[in-house]
C-alpha cells in the first residue's frame, strides 16, 4: 500500500482525494520552508481517523490583525498545515478546509450572509468527510497587552467536545500557558452546528507584542501544532 498523505478536496456533490507520496511530501516542505520539529510516529489509536482541520478566516476576512500588516489568517493557516502533517505520518486522515488564503462561502450559498456561508461550509466539510473531530484554529485579540496564551472552547451539553478541548488544553498549556481558565464553553456557530466532537484553539493573542512574536516564528508554530497533534491523541488514546 502506498505511504503519504491523503489531500481531500471537498466539492458541493462529494470529496475528491489525492494521495502524496513521502518524497513529494518532503519536496513540499523543502519548497515552503517549514519547520515540523518533529514528524509523529505510528499510534494505533490515531490510525484511519478522519480529523478536519480548520484554519480560522481566509480571503477577505483576515481576522485579528496588528497595525503592521501580521494577519491572523496567515498564521493559522501554517499551524494548521502543520497539525496536518503530523496526522498524516500518523496515519490519521486530515482534512484540511482551506489550503490557500480563500474564504470558503462559495461552499454554502443557501446562507443569507457571506459569513454564515464560510461558517457553514466548514462544518459541512466535517460532515461530508464523516470526520471523527473538527479542529478549528484561530489567533486572539485584546485590548490589553500582557494577556497570553492559549484558550480552548467547545459547545455547551456536547461531553465529548469538553473532553476535545480538555485534552488539547492539557498538552498545549506547555507551550501556550494562560492565566485563568482555559477551557471555555463558547456560543459559536461551528460548535453549535458541529453533529461531531468540536473545538475551536486559541493558540495565542496577537495583541500580545512578545507572543506576536513567537507566532511568527515557524519553530513555535511548530511546537503549537505538536500540542495539538498530542491533545488529539489524548482523546482517541482514551475514548
Amino acid at each position: 500500500m502506498r505511504k503519504g498523505i491523503l489531500v481531500v478536496v471537498v466539492t458541493g456533490r462529494g470529496a475528491i482525494g489525492f494521495l502524496l507520496s513521502t518524497s513529494v511530501l518532503l519536496l513540499l516542505v523543502l519548497a515552503t520552508g517549514r519547520t515540523i520539529p518533529a514528524l509523529a510516529p505510528l499510534h494505533p489509536a490515531m490510525v484511519g481517523k478522519v480529523i478536519t482541520v480548520d484554519p480560522g478566516h481566509g480571503g477577505i476576512d483576515p481576522g485579528s490583525h496588528d497595525s503592521e500588516g501580521i494577519l491572523e489568517k496567515d498564521i493559522v493557516l501554517e499551524i494548521a498545515r502543520d497539525v496536518c502533517y503530523l496526522l498524516a505520518r500518523a496515519r490519521a486522515v486530515p482534512i484540511l478546509t482551506r489550503h490557500g488564503d480563500w474564504e470558503m462561502s462559495p461552499l454554502r450559498p443557501e446562507e443569507k450572509t457571506r459569513h454564515r456561508q464560510d461558517l457553514a461550509a466548514r462544518i459541512h466539510i466535517a460532515h461530508r468527510t464523516n470526520s471523527d473531530v473538527f479542529v478549528s484554529i484561530h489567533v486572539n485579540k485584546i485590548g490589553s497587552k500582557s494577556t497570553s496564551g492559549a484558550i480552548v472552547f467547545y459547545s455547551k451539553n456536547k461531553p465529548e467536545s469538553k473532553r476535545l478541548a480538555t485534552c488539547i488544553q492539557q498538552a498545549i498549556k506547555d507551550v501556550a500557558p494562560f492565566r485563568g481558565q482555559s477551557v471555555l464553553e463558547g456560543d459559536y456557530y461551528v460548535l453549535n452546528a458541529a453533529n461531531l466532537p468540536a473545538v475551536i484553539v486559541e493558540v495565542g493573542f496577537i495583541s500580545n507584542p512578545e507572543e506576536k512574536e513567537l507566532l511568527l516564528t515557524p519553530s513555535y508554530r511548530g511546537r503549537l501544532a505538536e500540542a495539538i497533534f498530542r491533545g488529539l491523541l489524548s482523546f482517541f488514546e482514551s475514548s
